[in-house]
């Protein structure tokens, strides 16, 4: 229903069942539960900041950029883990391709030491429902 004719702008009622509500969001319909925390996993995107083999240090550096990123921007989802022969460090959940690059471009003025390391790859991500 739209209350006010405005180009780009209105308001959408949607009708349903009340058991199709029910349905959408509850684990077992593809939605996963960790803590609170309630999320879809798909196909999506995110930054790769670190990949380091030298078992002795680059542990140490993927969890130190971890901290680093997570200081200025906590909001951000960060995954270190080890696929050997590496470390890896990625940063983010990302559903389409051009928010994933409009955030590495935010994490490279922010640590511009960091460099041409960081890029964009498709990985499965977490969604957050409601």
């Amino acid at each position: 229903m739209i209350n006010r004719p405005e180009s780009g702008k209105g308001f959408v009622t949607i009708i349903q069942e009340e058991s199709i509500a029910e349905r959408i969001g509850k684990p077992g319909n593809g939605v996963l539960s960790e803590d609170t925390e309630r999320y879809v996993e798909m196909s999506g995107y995110r930054i790769q900041v670190f990949v380091g083999n030298n078992q002795r240090v680059s542990k140490n550096e993927a969890y130190s950029k971890e901290s680093e990123i997570k200081s200025i921007f906590p909001e951000l989802s960060t995954y270190v883990a080890f696929s050997a022969p590496f470390w890896k460090l990625k940063v983010g959940d990302f559903q389409t391709y051009q928010t994933a690059q409009q955030t590495l471009l935010k994490l490279r003025s922010k640590f511009p030491s960091y460099g041409r390391e960081m890029s964009v790859i498709k990985d499965k991500v977490r969604i957050k429902v409601q």
